[in-house]
């Protein structure tokens, strides 16, 4: 039975690793090239999981050789992928880039023709999961050869990309990336040197190790964007700073969020959500015909009076519409009106 409960962990973590990759992708749209190679990564971790965790369903030892080619092949291009990302990080020329890419994607060719063929192995089915046994001792040399020099070249440029950081966020970032890739090599002693749990589950260990550093990626990444300055990062301080009152109001009119400039101007108390009509001079058919011009999706302004001083103003409205086009928030700027002797005056002064 552990068998399945294993093989069920796997496919559980190939799900989870694909949404968690397609979510960053959707949502971190100012993190770079970082959110293509979190996408790619997803990828090939679900192909590997994915892929391994079905062969260990399959009952049918002639269908097995193609899931486990899959997982084969995606924990190959894995590794292709990790490297991509350091020589990106790194700024290295695209030669260079490129005459890595071609070796080590020739060697996966023949890694896949060799050692992904069916007669490489020995399909083993127990009470209720399936396994192999290498029967080809040079394919699996060839193999594993090629995971011990990419996880040699990784650990080379990551050394490299460490030293190449002098502010320590970012050289606690590289360092997080690199430590994280040694579960790979600790998942393949076990596979390497024949123990009792690798002959019985011979993919869990390197497959879930394929997971941990794919989320190791996704935490390490997330952190670190986190301060890279984008609207995104700054703008709680912009709007926490900024000497204009700014308030968001739902389209019921209650207003959920206000900055500290429009709590002073407006007397909003900390912890209340009072309506449009708690804060203007807003009758309840205008207040109505407001609220309904923004749910079709109007923006604009209107003017009216702060109730607090009984100062003029104008409400400015823009709209915010959630992912099915429907108004959901709207963010109102409150200006103060500049009367007709003030705008003269202003007038005057450019002449």
């Amino acid at each position: 039975m552990l068998g399945v409960f294993l093989n069920l962990i796997l496919f559980s973590l190939a799900a989870l690793v694909l949404a968690s990759g397609v979510s960053f992708f959707v949502q971190e749209r100012d993190s770079g090239y970082s959110r293509l190679y979190m996408l790619l990564l997803a990828i090939v971790v679900f192909l590997t999981c994915g892929g391994y965790s079905i062969m260990g369903f399959t009952a049918n030892l002639s269908l097995a050789p193609l899931p486990r080619f899959i997982g084969l092949a995606g924990i190959d291009v894995f590794l292709i992928v990790e490297l991509s990302y350091l020589l990106m990080e790194l700024r290295k020329k695209r030669s260079y880039q490129l005459v890595l890419f071609i070796f080590f994607a020739l060697y996966v060719f023949f890694d896949l023709l060799i050692f992904g063929k069916p007669s490489a192995l020995t399909y083993i089915r127990y009470e209720f999961h399936t396994a192999y046994e290498n029967a080809n001792k040079n394919a699996h040399l060839f193999h594993y050869a090629f995971i011990t020099v990419m996880l040699f070249v990784l650990l080379y440029h990551g050394i490299k990309w460490y030293k190449s950081k002098n502010v320590r966020r970012d050289r606690a970032f590289s360092l997080e990336l690199i430590l994280s890739n040694f579960a790979l090599l600790f998942a393949a002693l076990p596979d390497m040197f024949n123990l009792d749990f690798a002959h019985t589950y011979p993919t869990f260990g390197y497959s879930a190790a394929t997971a941990f550093v794919f989320f190791s990626y996704l935490f390490a990444i997330r952190q670190h964007i986190s301060y890279t300055p984008t609207v995104k990062n700054v703008s709680r301080e912009v709007f926490s700073s900024i000497e204009v009152p700014v308030i968001i109001f739902d389209t019921e009119g209650m207003v959920n969020l206000s900055n500290p400039c429009a709590k002073s101007r407006l007397q909003i108390a900390d912890g209340t959500t009072p309506s449009l009509r708690n804060l203007f001079a807003l009758s309840d058919v205008e207040t109505m015909r407001l609220l309904t011009r923004t749910k079709n999706g109007w923006s604009g302004a209107v003017k009216t009076r702060i109730k607090a001083n009984d100062e003029a103003c104008t409400l400015t409205c823009s709209i915010k519409c959630d992912n099915v086009g429907e108004t959901f928030c709207v963010i109102g700027t409150v200006l103060p009106e500049i009367s007709e002797k003030d705008k003269d005056e202003k007038n005057a002064q450019s002449e």
